[in-house]
């Protein structure tokens, strides 16, 4: 935390020297999944990628004509789907019944903040593309699953945090697209977000469970300052 306090610092006194700071926002569409694991003995279901909105909130600290630094504040929501039915008999995952023919969404909710670096390429003052990449810190906030018995009846039961480690470390790669337009500039952008610490914290068990997330986004910068 002190390194990236550090880090912005050091992005305000360099931004008066080298360009205004944008501010931002930008909604996003993902799909995201988990890397594989058995729930049950002898069961190993499929994960699907599982749909979800995202919002942020962002700055960019210009240090020349072609390269910036973009800290974000995010909501992101992770998680997987499981579209076979599940011949379970009532088991438990994670606390929570999955009856005979059920059907399983499970979804976490993370806050991140993302330390970007963007790389534009072309004239910035015209149409151009760009490349994003940096890490990512994330804190869980809840957890929960969706149930659907027969494909009709939703059950949504609360699963807490107790099985998980709350934050997560990740890498965020993607390509963008931005178009100046008067003194603001409205973008579009597809990105990865790769998971490298482990979600599940189960005593006993060292499961090699990780986020996996795409998403496509679209948003809006302006200058401040003078």
């Amino acid at each position: 935390m002190r390194t990236v306090l550090k880090t912005l610092a050091l992005l305000l006194i360099t931004h008066f020297s080298f360009g205004q700071i944008q501010l931002g926002v930008r909604g996003a569409a993902n799909w995201s999944t988990m890397t594989k694991f058995d729930l049950i003995q002898n069961v190993t279901p499929t994960f699907r990628l599982m749909p979800s909105a995202g919002a942020a909130i962002f700055a960019e600290f210009p240090i020349n004509d072609q390269l910036s630094i973009r800290p974000e504040l995010a909501y992101t929501q992770k998680g997987f789907l499981i579209k076979e039915s599940l011949n379970l008999g009532g088991s438990d995952f994670l606390g929570v019944n999955i009856p005979l023919g059920g059907t399983l969404a499970f979804k976490t909710n993370y806050f991140e903040l993302p330390i970007l670096a963007k790389f534009k390429v072309g004239d910035p003052d015209a149409p151009h593309a760009y490349f994003l990449l940096g890490p990512s810190v994330g804190y869980m906030g809840d957890a929960k699953a969706v149930i659907r018995v027969l494909g009709l009846f939703p059950i949504r039961p609360s699963i807490g945090t107790g099985f998980f480690h709350q934050f997560e470390i990740s890498g965020v790669g993607g390509v963008g697209f931005e178009f100046p337009v008067g003194n603001a500039n409205l973008f579009v952008e597809g990105r990865y977000q790769h998971g490298f610490s482990r979600v599940l914290d189960i005593p006993l068990l060292q499961l090699p469970v990780r986020n996996r997330t795409l998403g496509v986004s679209a948003g809006f910068s302006f200058p401040i300052g003078g």
